[in-house]
């Protein structure tokens, strides 16, 4: 049977259908290269033309970004937003280094954090600088282009302009770390003192966000803080005595972020495949952030609300290292005490990144990815916005890129728990959780 359609079948609520279908993305391959009158340029164009795109419908992905890409460009696979970046880049005299640990995991929410680590990825792929035309080569193949193929450069010039704008929705971080800016990314995460007193304000919550971010906010805690009957809370609270016996306590959690799911009118308006898609895609990181949010780092414990007059009860971390080893554990702890460092423990803020979380693009299978990436720009805004007025706008700064990069962690853990969750004997485990793990029956 169908994973999807059996999925479909039990998830426990009525999906909505929207017909949606992503628009085709013009070619852009040759744009650099094409009309060229230098010869080293057409000696360029005759081996770019020796990479064609694949006829067998196979998707090409960016080999900086893990973005979907059309082609080659600078000799190299790429999408549009890493080739405009390398192009305006790469022959720059200027030295990019990286504001973090100097091997930043790049995809489409990070890549505008680090353009140290962005360009050094291009180069590392292969793309050539050289093939980059000087302004008296393009000055000469403005002068030599037939008509009909000037326009249609314009057109595509347009359009780089609208995709490198700061308020197109391909990345919701160029606000705050513009690549055509003169600084570097060292400048924008560590602004001198005087820059941050020039920010030394905040921005009243536009009255719309506050409205919208009150109401997410109010359905995450109806579904998310609810107690838990008197079974359910044995199951939260009892000593698991294998990894099967962990996961299935995660049952739980996945009918409750179903149920929130639905109160989303980003995720209602999706087709009922992609709802499935973003789920089954993201259940392992989005578990991660739930987690974090519901521990208490004092007490080093999750807390389990209940129905009971007792009002909680308390589960030990441990049992993480007891059924899938210490160093699962230890990374574990480590990302939720620095996210509640970062955050300061706002609930406000880990919700926003919660759903942010589950917007993701990236996510296998996706037919309407524009859809998503416009709701995950919606989110993404909102965060900022709330940033901005609980701290000052110099803070806000800083933080913002900060809390996006910490995805990045939850991906990771992520994957560990994914690879964890393919040894299990699916004998053991919830129905549900056969499904959304994607596990084979």
């Amino acid at each position: 049977m169908d994973s999807t359609n059996s999925l479909r079948d039990r998830w426990p609520f009525q999906y909505q259908d929207i017909d949606s279908r992503m628009e085709e993305e013009p070619m852009s391959t040759n744009g650099e290269y094409y009309g060229s009158p230098d010869s080293s340029m057409k000696q360029s164009a005759r081996e770019q033309k020796r990479r064609p795109k694949p006829k067998d419908g196979s998707l090409l992905v960016c080999g900086v970004c893990g973005d979907k890409a059309l082609g080659y460009n600078f000799d190299a696979i790429t999408c549009e937003s890493c080739k405009a970046f390398f192009r305006r880049n790469a022959l720059k005299t200027k030295v990019f280094t990286c504001s973090f640990d100097g091997n930043c995991k790049l995809d489409t929410h990070t890549r505008k954090f680090c353009s140290g680590c962005r360009l050094k990825k291009c180069f590392d792929i292969g793309m050539r600088k050289d093939w980059i035309l000087s302004d008296e080569q393009l000055a000469k193949r403005k002068t030599t282009t037939k008509p009909e193929k000037s326009v249609c450069i314009t057109h595509k010039n347009k359009q780089r302009k609208m995709e490198d704008s700061p308020g197109s929705t391909e990345d919701v971080s160029t606000t705050y770390m513009s690549e055509d800016s003169n600084k570097s990314p060292m400048d924008d995460l560590s602004p001198l003192k005087s820059d941050l007193e020039d920010e030394d304000y905040i921005v009243p919550l536009n009255e719309e966000y506050r409205k919208e971010i009150e109401n997410l906010e109010t359905q995450y805690k109806i579904v998310f803080d609810s107690g838990y009957t008197e079974e359910q809370v044995q199951k939260l609270t009892g000593d698991p005595r294998s990894p099967d016996e962990l996961f299935n306590m995660t049952d739980i959690f996945i009918r409750r972020l179903i149920k929130f799911a639905k109160h989303i009118p980003e995720f209602r308006a999706l087709p009922q495949e992609d709802q499935i898609h973003l789920l089954k895609g993201g259940i392992m990181e989005i578990m991660v952030l739930r987690s974090a949010m519901g521990f208490d780092s004092r007490a080093m414990q999750w807390k389990v609300k209940t129905n009971q007059q007792e009002g909680e009860k308390r589960l030990d971390p441990t049992v993480i290292q007891k059924n899938l080893g210490t160093g699962m554990y230890v990374e574990h702890v480590k990302f939720i005490r620095s996210l509640n460092e970062i955050t300061r423990a706002n609930k406000t803020i880990m919700t926003l990144l919660f759903v942010i979380e589950l917007f993701s693009s990236d996510r296998p299978n996706l037919i309407n990815k524009d859809l998503v990436s416009k709701g995950q720009e919606k989110f993404s805004t909102w965060l900022r916005a709330y940033l901005e007025s609980q701290i000052p706008v110099g803070e806000a700064k800083i933080i913002y890129p900060k809390l996006l990069m910490k995805l990045l962690d939850v991906r990771s853990l992520g994957e560990s728990s994914a690879q964890l969750a393919s040894h299990l004997d699916i004998t053991r485990l919830e129905p549900l959780l056969v499904e959304v793990f994607n596990l084979q029956k």
